[in-house]
């Protein structure tokens, strides 16, 4: 079982209310997209199911017992290695140095890091490999469910394509659900069972999309003829005709220093 509950939740950054009693439900082993135009709350909630945020209300129902991140920056340790970034969030826990070294290795492999890159600071790597590494470190802890938050956005488009492939890959031969944040509509037609669509505002998910097909098996001809007439319907007005330059963001900080924009 790897289903996701959001039910009724709600949050504040200072005075302003970025979450309104918004509900999402994700079915054992359903990849959702989420879209709505910049300062909805996207990434607010993508924190809050992750466990980064505490909701002001609401309850959040997990069916499964590990969930991995992935941010919309690698967020890698500058200092460390690829191979220790991916092996980070074990050391917070209790296995053997053999267990975390095989682990580490096994999430390498599936993301398609080579062992010369293992050695490598961030500042060594390409924008794809970033990318890989931080897939890997969502993937050491084994988990049942994924939240993607925005981690393809500045890549460029053939690149962010390869990434796509990698997470339908991956999504496939390990059966995990996931929560995929995005604002691009093409992004979210080849990765999702379906698309949900939040307001503007914030104030809830106004309905959802489901593109032809299963994700990984829709041809580009279907993903073409799916964005075109998608559109035109109703849900995605905000998305695609809102003025992001008007739009203020509230952002709230961790104390590891990341940075969350609503």
């Amino acid at each position: 079982m790897s289903g996701l509950t959001l039910a009724t939740i709600s949050h504040s950054f200072s005075a302003r209310r970025v979450l309104d009693t918004v509900s999402l439900v994700i079915r054992p082993g359903e990849l959702v997209a989420l879209v709505g135009p910049s300062g909805c709350g996207k990434s607010t909630l993508a924190a809050i199911a992750g466990g980064i945020l505490k909701p002001d209300q609401g309850r959040i129902l997990r069916q499964y017992q590990r969930h991995g991140m992935v941010f919309q920056q690698s967020r890698l340790l500058p200092w460390a290695s690829a191979r220790d970034n991916i092996a980070y969030p074990l050391t917070l826990g209790k296995l053997s140095r053999a267990q975390i070294t095989e682990r580490t290795h096994a999430a390498a492999q599936a993301v398609a890091l080579l062992p010369d890159d293992l050695d490598k600071l961030p500042a060594q790597l390409s924008g794809g490999m970033r990318a890989r590494v931080a897939i890997a470190r969502a993937l050491v802890v084994e988990p049942e469910f994924l939240i993607f938050d925005e981690p393809f956005a500045a890549l460029d488009p053939a690149l962010r394509r390869r990434m796509q492939d990698l997470v339908l890959s991956l999504a496939k031969a390990r059966g995990f659900g996931g929560l995929f944040i995005t604002h691009d509509l093409h992004e979210a037609a080849r990765l999702s069972h379906r698309i949900a669509v939040m307001d503007r505002q914030g104030k809830g998910i106004l309905g959802s999309l489901t593109p032809p097909g299963t994700p990984g098996a829709r041809s580009e001809a279907q993903i073409f003829d799916f964005t075109q007439e998608a559109r035109n319907h109703p849900l995605l007005h905000d998305l695609l005709n809102v003025d992001e330059r008007a739009v203020t963001l509230d952002c709230a900080c961790d104390t590891l220093g990341f940075q969350r924009c609503c």
